[in-house]
């Protein structure tokens, strides 16, 4: 017997009261303070339990219902289990996103199998992977109690199985933030949080906890081991709306350096919740003051860090061996005067890949071959023909160095190396990337706005005996820097948007959202899709030919601007359209 369980219920609204104050992570229970604010949902959605007579089929697709109230006070998805395994589950162990309806068979009378389109996982600590819709089964026992059928076993690890308009109502994307170990400026990290009273708690366990392994020593964090919640839960007042931080920990209140950046780490992530309007972080009971700031920190221009606010008002247009400015502003990007104190000069067509720098003092590029490095200062000009082959197009960074990607000369191995900007004929450093094989080829940089994280496009190498086209997959990596600043490692990367086919180009469009071109399994050639780090890939419209799509941050948000291979330069037009402005060979965005 197989039976659709549609995953759209037509009741109202959702359960999201929360019983604990925080995301459950273990099984065990817990103590917990009430939160007296109201939810951020305004009505509760009628979730059914389990009801007498209902067969094996009908409990299982009973609980997959009813799990989408796993969070609230009123959890009726446990009465569909046998106790032993009601007590036991965590539901956040591991969430399931799945599109279209489940298919239920009964298997026999103690086991039913789901089959579920799945397009999505999240982790015990929030973190989302996207993958390419694929069919999974899950098995689910059940046991007779006191007569009627109760799942008494899941899969391994399993948590929660969600349609996705229904991990939309329930799971909330959330910003962790992270210090930049050179700027006073934060780095963002999305999360997946359940959407309950106790949010609050749940973002402030999080943000807590140790640093993503990617970014050990890229970023920085005052929360150690010795720092925790002195009290279960997080409240907030209901009439202010200021949660309170009670924390402890040895020589919190002692070490001030310590306790600003806690503090404006918490204070930052908290008062992007809508629920809080207020932030006031204790250690065992004392306030935590910041210098200036008197009682509950309230807006985010209280704090001593910022976010990386990076905004574009001229674009380098490259047409044959002429560079134009252009105004992004403009919808047709129209040609503007250059600038008294900006040299422009002409590009031959033997380089390739032109990078510039903030205030277009500086401009890169490689050679057609790959075998050189040139840079432009002014009337200067510098050629670099002893760094390696294999060279893709440079990237700048916010400190106005260039990267460089290629294989060592010799060896034909994979390498890295950054070209300071303090001097025109500076040397290519290498910068460690021990995690890179040997037939690894990096063939895009791109580096975030504010120098902690660095995207990869990396390939593999092509010899006489690949039989296929080389798949190039997405990397992102944290840049760990000396105490001078300079770049001399990069972490062990986390893979992204797993899912795609293919990616030929990325590039930061703020400091934790990229704009790249990329294939999924559906798609017939490159298209442009903007990610935000830790979210759902997001198509901005089909456009033949792409070979280039990069992002302009303005001030009323992100422009971005399409090349494809006849040389077509496209702005978007309303929501999933391409308007063509301009022909061009590049379009190069100052400082990207």
């Amino acid at each position: 017997m197989r039976t659709p369980l549609v995953a759209v219920l037509a009741a109202t609204a959702l359960l999201t009261t929360g019983c604990s104050g925080q995301l459950p992570t273990s099984s065990a229970p817990r103590a917990g303070l009430p939160v007296s604010q109201q939810s951020e949902r305004e009505v509760d959605r009628l979730l059914p339990r389990a009801q007498p007579g209902a067969g094996p089929v009908e409990v299982v697709e009973g609980f997959l219902r009813a799990s989408e109230g796993f969070a609230g006070d009123d959890d009726v998805s446990r009465t569909y289990l046998a106790s032993e395994l009601a007590s036991s589950w965590v539901p956040t162990a591991t969430v399931l996103v799945y599109e279209g309806d489940a298919e239920l068979t009964l298997l026999s009378e103690d086991e039913v199998s789901v089959d579920l389109d799945v397009v999505g996982r999240v982790d015990a600590d929030g973190r989302l992977t996207e993958q390419a819709p694929q069919t999974t089964t899950q098995t689910f026992g059940l046991t007779e109690v006191d007569g009627e059928p109760r799942i008494s076993t899941f899969p391994e690890d399993a948590g929660l199985w969600l349609s996705d308009t229904a991990f939309e109502r329930v799971f909330r994307p959330t910003v962790l933030s992270y210090l930049n170990t050179q700027e006073d400026v934060f780095v963002p990290e999305l999360r997946w949080l359940a959407d309950s009273e106790g949010l609050p708690t749940a973002l402030t366990r999080a943000q807590l906890a140790p640093l993503p392994g990617y970014l050990e020593g890229a970023v920085s964090t005052a929360a150690n081991e010795s720092v925790r919640l002195a009290t279960p839960a997080v409240p907030v007042d209901p009439s202010t709306l200021v949660a309170t931080v009670n924390l402890q920990g040895a020589t919190l209140a002692q070490d001030d350096t310590r306790a600003e950046g806690l503090s404006s780490q918490l204070a930052h992530s908290l008062l992007g919740l809508s629920s809080v309007a207020g932030v006031d972080v204790q250690a065992s009971g004392q306030p935590l003051r910041l210098d200036g700031a008197d009682g509950p920190i309230t807006a985010a221009t209280e704090l001593p860090y910022a976010e990386v606010d990076r905004q574009v008002s001229q674009v380098v247009l490259r047409v044959g061996e002429q560079l134009t400015l252009v105004d992004p502003s403009q919808y047709a990007l129209r040609d503007i005067e250059v600038p008294d104190d900006v040299v422009l000069p002409q590009v031959e067509l033997r380089w390739t890949g032109l990078a510039a720098t903030e205030g277009l003092d500086d401009l890169a590029a490689v050679s057609v071959d790959g075998t050189a490095f040139r840079r432009w200062r002014g009337e200067r000009v510098h050629t670099n023909e002893g760094i390696g082959d294999g060279l893709g197009a440079p990237a700048v960074d916010p400190q106005g160095a260039f990267w460089l990607g290629g294989v060592h000369r010799s060896s034909q191995t994979p390498r890295v190396w950054v070209v300071d900007a303090a001097q025109l004929d500076a040397v290519a450093r290498p910068v460690e990337a021990d995690w890179l094989e040997d037939d690894d080829r990096v063939e895009a940089l791109s580096i975030s706005p504010d120098g902690s994280r660095a995207a990869l496009v990396v390939g593999t190498a092509v010899t006489e005996d690949t039989e296929e086209a080389p798949v190039h997959r997405l990397l992102v990596t944290g840049i760990v820097r000396d105490t001078a600043g300079r770049p001399r490692e990069l972490t062990t990367p986390l893979p992204v948007a797993t899912h795609l086919r293919g990616v030929s180009a990325a590039h930061w469009s703020a400091a934790g959202e990229l704009v790249l071109v990329g294939e999924r399994q559906e798609d017939l050639e490159p298209q442009a899709f903007r990610l935000e780090l830790g979210g759902w890939l997001e198509p901005l419209g089909e456009l033949s030919g792409l070979v280039d799509a990069v992002p302009v941050p303005r001030v009323t948000g992100v422009e971005v601007i399409a090349r494809t291979q006849d040389g077509g330069v496209y702005v978007p037009e309303g929501q999933s359209g391409w308007q063509p402005v301009r022909n061009g060979d590049q379009v190069v965005v100052p400082g990207g």
